[in-house]
This record gives C-alpha cells, sequence and structure tokens, in this order.
C-alpha cells in the first residue's frame, strides 16, 4: 500500500517568512530612501551652480578668445539682492536682459528659486545656500563681492611715434569708459592721463566695457573696450594713429621716451637739472650708461640721480659733454615705466670752479640701449 506525505506549513515557517519579508522590506525601503535623498543633494548642487552663472556668468563662454557672458552682475554692475531678480526685472532695469535662470518645471513658478525638498534658497554675499536637506549646502561664487565688482583698467597713451602726452598736451586728452551703474543705467566715467601718458580706473564691474580716448584739439577718438574678468587689474597701450606729440624737445629715437615738459633746472645757483624718461615697449629694458651732448655753456658734471638714487658720481675730474657716464650698477625701467633722471653738479671747470649755469640749454642723450632723446631744460626758477 502505498502512503503519501500530507504535511503543511507550520506556524513557526509562516511567522519566520513573514520576518524576513519585513526584514527585506525595511532595508529596501531605506536602501531607497537613500538614493532619493543622493538624488536631490545631486539635483540641489547643479542648481545651485546654474545659479551662480546666471548671477556672474559662466567663464567657459568664449567668442574669439573673449568672455562674453558676465551674467546679472555684467549687465547690471551690482550684485542682486534676491534670486527673484534674474528671473524678473527688479525695478524696470534698463540693463537687464534676463531672465538668466529658467524652472525645471513650468508648472512650478517658484521652482527656480528652491531645492530639491521645495525650501527657498538663501542669497547673501557670495554664498547660496540650501537649507532643504536639514543641513546647509553652500555655493561660493567668489571669495568677495570686490571681485566681481571692484576691478582696475589701466593704460598708457601714445601718439604715432611713441611720445607721451607731457605736461604740454595730457590735459588735452579725455579718457572714458562706460560701465553699468548698479541700477539699470550707464555710468560714463572721464579722466584724463599723466604727463607720461599713464592713466587708470577702479571700482569696474566684471563685463565688456568700451573705453575711448579723445585727443580734444583735432577730436581724435580711439574707440576700444575692456574685458574686465573677477579680480582683475587690466593694462594696454592706446596709440593715436597720428604724431601729435613730438618735436625738438620732445621724444626721441628707440625705446626710451623723453617725456615732454618734464625737463626743469633747479638748485639755487641753477647748476643741476632733471627729466623723465618712459619705457615704451612691452618689455623691461636694462640700462647701464648715458652720454649727454650740449653746445653751450662749457661745463662739467659731477652726479646722475636716477629715481632718486645716486648712480653715478666723479668729481676728480667731471665729465663734460660727448662723455659716457657709466652708472655704478645696471638700472632696470620696466614696460612703461616712468624714471626720473637728474644731472647735478655743473661747474665751469673739470675740477670745480664756478657753478655753472644749466637754464635753456639743449641736450641730446644717448642710453646705453642706443636710444636718443633730445630737450632743452627750460629757464632756471
Amino acid at each position: 500500500m502505498l502512503y503519501l506525505n500530507n504535511k503543511g506549513v507550520t506556524l513557526i515557517e509562516v511567522v519566520m517568512a513573514v520576518i524576513i519579508a519585513g526584514i527585506l522590506a525595511s532595508v529596501a525601503m531605506r536602501s531607497a530612501t537613500t538614493i532619493t535623498e543622493t538624488g536631490r543633494t545631486e539635483i540641489t548642487k547643479t542648481e545651485m551652480h546654474d545659479i551662480a552663472y546666471a548671477i556672474v556668468g559662466n567663464d567657459n563662454l568664449i567668442n574669439n578668445n573673449v568672455r562674453n557672458d558676465f551674467g546679472y552682475v555684467g549687465d547690471i554692475g551690482a550684485m542682486p539682492l534676491n534670486i527673484d531678480a534674474l528671473m524678473t526685472n527688479p525695478g524696470g532695469y534698463a540693463t537687464w536682459k534676463g531672465p538668466y535662470i529658467t524652472n525645471r518645471f513650468s508648472q512650478l513658478p517658484n521652482d527656480y528659486s528652491q531645492d530639491a525638498w521645495g525650501v527657498t534658497y538663501n542669497f547673501s554675499g557670495v554664498d547660496i545656500t540650501s537649507t532643504g536637506s536639514g543641513s546647509s549646502i553652500v555655493h561660493k561664487i567668489g571669495e568677495a563681492t570686490t571681485d566681481f565688482l571692484i576691478n582696475q583698467v589701466s593704460g598708457n597713451i601714445y601718439d604715432a611715434d611713441g611720445t607721451p602726452p607731457g605736461t604740454i598736451y595730457k590735459d588735452s586728452i579725455s579718457i572714458l569708459i562706460s560701465i553699468p551703474n548698479g541700477t539699470g543705467g550707464i555710468l560714463t566715467k572721464g579722466i584724463t592721463p599723466d604727463y607720461g601718458g599713464y592713466f587708470s580706473f577702479d571700482s569696474i564691474p566684471i563685463g565688456n566695457h568700451d573705453i575711448q580716448i579723445v585727443y580734444i584739439p583735432s577730436s581724435d577718438t580711439l574707440k576700444r573696450f575692456v574685458s574686465s574678468t573677477p579680480k582683475s587689474s587690466i593694462y594696454d597701450a592706446y596709440t593715436f594713429p597720428s604724431n601729435y606729440w613730438n618735436s625738438s624737445s620732445s621724444g626721441g629715437t628707440g625705446a626710451i621716451q623723453y617725456v615732454g615738459g618734464t625737463a626743469q633746472t633747479t638748485g639755487g645757483d641753477c647748476d643741476k637739472f632733471n627729466f623723465d624718461i618712459i619705457n615704451t615697449t612691452g618689455s623691461p629694458i636694462t640700462l647701464t650708461s648715458i652720454t649727454p651732448i650740449w653746445s653751450s655753456p662749457t661745463a662739467y658734471f659731477r652726479e646722475i640721480k636716477y629715481n632718486g638714487e645716486k648712480v653715478y658720481e666723479e668729481e676728480d675730474p667731471r665729465i663734460g659733454s660727448g662723455a659716457t657716464a657709466t652708472f655704478d650698477n645696471p638700472q632696470a625701467i620696466n614696460a612703461g615705466q616712468t624714471i626720473n633722471i637728474e644731472i647735478k653738479g655743473f661747474k665751469d671747470q673739470p675740477t670745480g670752479g664756478n657753478d655753472a649755469v644749466m637754464s635753456n640749454t639743449d641736450f641730446t642723450i644717448t642710453f646705453s640701449d642706443g636710444s636718443v632723446i633730445t630737450f632743452n631744460t627750460g629757464a632756471c626758477p
């Protein structure tokens, strides 16, 4: 006879199965929760990055080697008061070109300003902060707001042969730069250069800004633009196409140029004079000597100072016109730098004698690099 085993599942087995199923479900739920939180964190971080681009632009967007995206700050010239200003014009600003950011989901009108947990971002200074996860996620767009709002633009101005304007012509030049004023308008800042042609603008926000350099007597205008990036100090040289300022008493030939109108006779006995030179190249130059030539009066000098530092001295005998004075140490003049040179201690004899009056004297000076300048020392005060 055949017997069959018809045993069923015991109660203990059923209970164990339920317990195991519960454990597996709990583990699965915890894993799903972790995955969901990680996803929300990554979505939030990506959106914060996009908000930063909206505020200060994407430095990877370049056209013809020039950055062309500076975000809200580049258009307005100020940091936004809140994230809403990236989506909606905050006050009828004429220079506002937004919206600078878009919603992930069009059916949620405020989605652009909320993290993945639905909590509104906090924006302060240079920090964008999300708190929806229960802890703070911070995205910094820079070290300080000054990185984006207070930059420098500077340069030097020359005529066609590299001569700076000097004291005679510097006030005939107007340099204008147009920048957003922070409240939706355009501010034009204007200055004049110094006698070496140097100028500098401070407090320039990031962005591409128009700059104009006008020589007023002829209305000759150079129109350029400068690309101001965060924490930048931009320098450039600007050259007019005409030879406006070179004459028998300014300029010269070579890399070293005389700064027109700077020569002056000094001293109680008018036995010394000083003048300025400028390096008109884009590279530093090292000078080791000068050779001054003048026809009258008969005179011999003792000392040379280079930016106030004595670089040559010879009293016995002093040297006269056409002799080369070799500096004690080589002297550097950087690109665009202006240096003052003083020649002093003129006497009417190589070994001394009476003071020689050097006012209204025509000089030609040759530098060790081959540059030659000419000027007149002017009247003694």
